[in-house]
């Protein structure tokens, strides 16, 4: 009998690892990656374990199977493990490898208290038929974004005069989120995870404007092995900013600033992404459609952990 191990992923195990990424953009999207780009990713991620990790299935020292966890730290929820980058390879399958890769995921997500999501295409139907099978639930949520890489979209200019800024104080947040109305209604009369959020905020930030110190909304980061590069999540704006059109000019802004390379982070960033939960009854779809953000192919499934 073969023996098999789920490990976290190590620096010997980095290419085998671009190997399955490549072989798993091409089959799932038509994608062929670039290999040394997705080397890079892959170098970064292991040595930036804050970023999320690839979990991997081994039979006799041999990958067969991988996911890379990525974490969200909401002010609201608290942590989010979105799984992605599934892969087994195909004279592997059917043999319930995923299954016992998902297992071990869970257990991880319980141990932190945390809920997982993950992001599908709509055309990748066997995932979809499996993900459920495993008790994952589809949400009213949907993505928006301006993929700078695979699928740029033109930017309509609103102007510049909406500076943003970020900011990590507790006490800052605090005063930010009383000065309004957030989209899911939350106010600090209930339990907010702010504190989680800031003792993890090397991926996690709220953004105001800077000449009213008016709170816009909280975003995260997520690293993407397939661009070798920041994706931005933005989430949660405050409706109260949407008649102004404070929104739209920031989220323009902030587009343009950071394909001009004006803004830095650790990696550069290589898209934007606004999560929607179209449940709530906003019309943020609408402004997001003046700035020039484009609705994604993408499912999002959500499980709780036990």
């Amino acid at each position: 009998m073969q023996s098999f191990e789920i490990l976290i992923a190590q620096v010997q195990h980095k290419n085998e690892l671009v190997h399955q990424l490549l072989e798993q953009a091409y089959e799932t999207e038509q994608k062929q990656l670039d290999n040394n780009q997705v080397t890079k990713a892959i170098e970064y991620i292991l040595e930036n374990p804050y970023l999320g990790f690839f979990l991997i299935y081994t039979e006799n020292h041999q990958i067969f199977g991988q996911i890379l966890m990525t974490k969200e730290y909401n002010i609201y929820s608290g942590l989010t493990c979105w799984f992605q980058s599934v892969y087994v390879k195909k004279n592997h399958r059917q043999k319930g490898i995923f299954k016992k890769m998902h297992k071990e995921f869970l257990k991880y997500a319980a141990k932190e208290k945390a809920v997982t999501k993950l992001y599908v295409e709509f055309e990748n139907k066997n995932a979809i038929k499996v993900y459920e099978k495993l008790g994952m639930v589809r949400t009213d949520e949907t993505i928006f974004e301006d993929d700078f890489v695979f699928h740029p979209v033109k930017i309509i200019n609103l102007g510049q005069d909406c500076v943003t800024r970020s900011t990590s104080n507790k006490k800052e947040i605090e005063d930010l989120i009383k000065k309004g109305k957030s989209i899911l209604g939350n106010d600090l009369n209930q339990q907010l995870k702010i504190e989680y959020c800031l003792n993890n905020n090397k991926n996690s930030f709220v953004i105001a404007e800077s000449q009213t110190d008016y709170l816009i909304g909280l975003y995260f980061l997520e690293f993407s092995d397939w661009r070798n590069g920041l994706i931005l999540w933005f989430y949660d704006f405050i409706s109260s900013t949407y008649n102004n059109g404070l929104i739209s000019m920031m989220i323009s802004s902030l587009l343009n600033s950071i394909k001009q390379k004006q803004i830095k982070f650790n990696s550069e960033v290589k898209g934007i992404r606004i999560l929607i939960d179209k449940s709530k009854g906003q019309r943020l779809e609408q402004l997001l459609e003046v700035v020039g953000l484009k609705e994604s192919h993408y499912y999002i499934y959500y499980q709780k952990s036990d």
